[in-house]
């Protein structure tokens, strides 16, 4: 993969709440919270394109969404 800032989420399947999020190649982590530590903190996956959601073209099924990162 690229340098793209992508789109990701918790798991579906998870029963915490999630919400989609922009993440970069390089992100940042917060510590302090010792059952997130011992348990793998939490885990994104990236968000993929899928045809009847989203119109292809000029979408790819399967292929994953990027985000705009906006700078001054």
């Amino acid at each position: 993969m690229d340098e793209s800032i992508f789109l990701v989420a918790g798991y579906e399947g998870y029963a915490a709440a999630s919400q989609f999020v922009c993440l970069d190649v390089d992100p940042e982590i917060l510590t302090g919270d010792k059952h997130a530590e011992q348990h793998g903190g939490k885990l994104f996956y990236f968000a993929e394109a899928r045809c009847g959601s989203l119109p292809c073209p000029p979408y790819v099924n399967g292929r994953e969404l990027t985000c705009v990162g906006c700078s001054k």
